[in-house]
């Protein structure tokens, strides 16, 4: 059993992680591969010797001539990438990896490629990859998603880590499902000991450190005291949403319980604890959480059973102003949560980090939703 003081130290740790993102990850040994996105297995990275490390969470002031080019669409994570990497920001990676299933990832993966192809002005940045996997399960897809698991490997092994064996895939996987089982602990602790806000905190720190230090981080982390918690329970779907400002006005009225936007529960993929590369595959391009998944009513379906078995009174949903891909979701989702008895609110277009004009706003939705109810 893990002590009080083991715990509160586990929990300060994965607080730090949250906060220094790419800084707490240099620590490693390892050679770093950065991830922009959801929807890759990053098990097959672990594998390789790599460490993954997420490269869309963080922000700059900083500018650089790429802006005069990047279109009004284009969401903020994608900006700040964009001017991160060509100041040089990700020059200590061995090389980056996008994943096509992610929109802002394919963007920036599009705008970086073109402006490196045009030897634009910019720092060392480290060699790009574009993983590109196919959501279904015809024989041909299926061939298609190991010649894309073969190209990934030969980028990997070109940028200075090894081939992935069979043995070093079972070994990053047996790593992954630890995870899988600490985070399974840790949804079970939302909403009884544990706030939404907390949860997100130290689940979204395992994207800056290896699976097994993350499993063991949060299982000691859990023997932390219990929080004041309010009892209604909330869902969250829509845009990504990392603004640790809108979570606490959100659990004002509520904790959340089931956190369904891009950096919420759907990270890591269920793929990624599979023992072989065959498991891995597969289990990803079934992956209900992926936009492009097909049919496209397995997408939406998934998300009213998580949100219903998950108990929500309240589903909440927030879109980036840049939004075109989860709005579209937003009637038919709507409908069938109200079938459920599940009252559902559109917070509307955010920035993405908004003002108080907007939590105020948000506020008010969220509390005559709740009337409504009672």
């Amino acid at each position: 059993m893990t002590s009080p003081e083991a715990a509160v130290s586990a929990a300060a740790a994965l607080e730090r992680a949250s906060q220094q993102r790419e800084d707490w990850s240099k620590a490693t040994s390892l050679g770093r591969v950065g991830i922009f996105g959801n929807g890759m297995p990053e098990t097959l990275i672990a594998a390789a010797g790599g460490l993954p490390v997420h490269v869309s969470l963080g922000t700059t002031t900083a500018r650089h001539p790429i802006e005069a080019v990047i279109e009004p669409f284009v969401d903020d994570e994608v900006r700040h990438f964009l001017v991160r990497l060509m100041k040089g920001d990700f020059a200590g990676l061995a090389g980056i990896v996008f994943a096509r299933d992610d929109a802002p990832a394919m963007i920036a993966y599009q705008y970086a490629n073109e402006w490196i192809r045009q030897d634009r002005e910019r720092e060392p940045t480290p060699p790009l990859f574009l993983w590109n996997l196919v959501h279904t399960d015809t024989k041909p897809v299926q061939d298609f998603n190991h010649i894309q698991a073969e190209k990934l490997f030969a980028f990997l092994e070109n940028v200075g880590l090894a081939y992935p064996s069979d043995s070093a895939v079972a070994d990053a996987a047996a790593a992954e499902a630890s995870r899988a089982e600490a985070l399974m602990q840790l949804r079970q602790a939302v909403g009884v000991t544990l706030s939404g806000s907390t949860a997100a905190t130290w689940r979204n720190a395992g994207r800056f450190m290896s699976a097994a230090e993350h499993a063991g981080l949060v299982t000691d982390a859990l023997g932390s005291p219990a929080e004041t918690l309010v009892s209604t329970r909330i869902g969250i779907v829509g845009s990504p949403l990392t603004c640790p400002r809108t979570y606490r006005m959100i659990e004002q009225f509520g904790t959340v319980v089931c956190d369904q936007q891009t950096f919420g529960q759907t990270w890591p993929g269920p793929g990624n604890a599979e023992a072989d590369l065959d498991g891995i595959l597969s289990a990803t391009a079934a992956d209900p959480s992926c936009f492009r998944i097909t049919p496209a009513s397995v997408y939406r379906a998934a998300l009213v059973r998580n949100l219903v078995d998950a108990k929500c009174a309240v589903v909440l949903c927030q879109l980036a102003q840049t939004d075109d891909t989860f709005g579209w979701e937003i009637p038919a989702l709507f409908a069938e949560l109200g079938s459920h008895g599940v009252a559902c609110v559109n917070l509307g277009f955010r920035d993405s980090n908004p003002d108080t004009g907007w939590l105020e706003r948000a506020s008010r939705l969220i509390e005559q939703a709740l009337e409504a109810r009672k």
